[in-house]
């Protein structure tokens, strides 16, 4: 019942904009998109083009709103909106209490960022109560580009308690060019005997972005041993490790194939192709 009386307010509101409003992508007076959210009409954040960043001020705040889904819309609208004024609400919401809203936080400031951001994102990433919140800013860091975030990552990540945070510490700092970690990756890919575990590191690399990693991967193109679930809807069908090899260089590499490197089993003449191109990495 409740679903069917947002979407009558939804189609209540949309009917009382102008034809031009109402179109896909046409864009909403910051009033109208202010309304919305406080009626919860989440297709607000599934329309492109419907939030625009004049709807900002009006939209900041909703962020101290007491309704929780209110507080969540609206965060997902700044991150339509974009903008930097967008990206100073996305990084306040990182300190709301309700874990929905601040993950949202994180996943929209991850696309509207700047420099003037980096030092708040930096002590969030070190305080902020919410693991997945420091996941994703360790990532974020990892993204910059700019070295000088390893000093934060790496004071942070031995003190992390939550593994998949600590993970994610660990992967910036490869991919900010920090030899150990790098070397921590490589060692969990080529020495494991935990199949899960190495195929697991083989699909990190992407993330990292090294193409001398991936070159090191070259003797699993031997490992015939299944390695990952691609059977729909979590059928058993399982390709092996040497095939996620492959998956892994079309994802880094892109169309250096002369087949589609998708999430299938590969051909013998296929793999001596995979490796052919890892020779020249």
């Amino acid at each position: 019942m409740l679903k069917i009386a947002v979407t009558a307010l939804l189609t209540t509101a949309l009917a009382a904009m102008p034809p031009q409003e109402r179109r896909e992508g046409a864009k909403m007076s910051p009033s109208q998109i202010v309304e919305g959210v406080k009626h919860k009409q989440w297709r607000l954040a599934e329309r492109p083009g419907l939030v625009g960043t004049d709807a900002v001020p009006a939209l900041m705040p909703l962020l101290n709103d007491p309704d929780t889904q209110v507080r969540e819309l609206t965060v997902h609208c700044l991150d339509m909106a974009g903008g930097p004024a967008a990206a100073q609400g996305l990084l306040r919401a990182l300190d709301d209490h309700i874990e929905t809203v601040s993950a949202a936080a994180a996943r929209g400031l991850a696309n509207h960022y700047t420099a003037a951001e980096i030092p708040a994102i930096r002590a969030q990433m070190t305080r902020n109560p919410n693991e997945y919140v420091r996941e994703q800013l360790a990532l974020l860091l990892g993204k910059t580009g700019d070295p000088s975030n390893m000093a934060s990552l790496g004071a942070r990540g031995p003190a992390e308690p939550d593994e998949h945070a600590q993970h994610a510490m660990s992967l910036a700092m490869a991919r900010l060019g920090d030899v150990a970690s790098k070397n921590e990756l490589r060692a969990k890919f080529l020495q494991s005997g935990n199949v899960p575990q190495r195929v697991a590191a083989l699909r990190d690399l992407p993330y990292v972005n090294d193409r001398s990693l991936l070159a090191s991967a070259t003797p699993l193109l031997d490992d015939q041993r299944p390695g990952l679930n691609v059977g729909p809807s979590h059928g058993p069908y399982y390709i092996r490790v040497c095939d996620v090899v492959v998956m892994v260089m079309g994802e880094m590499l892109g169309r250096v194939f002369s087949f589609d490197p998708g999430r299938r089993r590969f051909t013998p003449e296929e793999l001596a192709e995979a490796r052919r191109v890892l020779a020249t990495l």
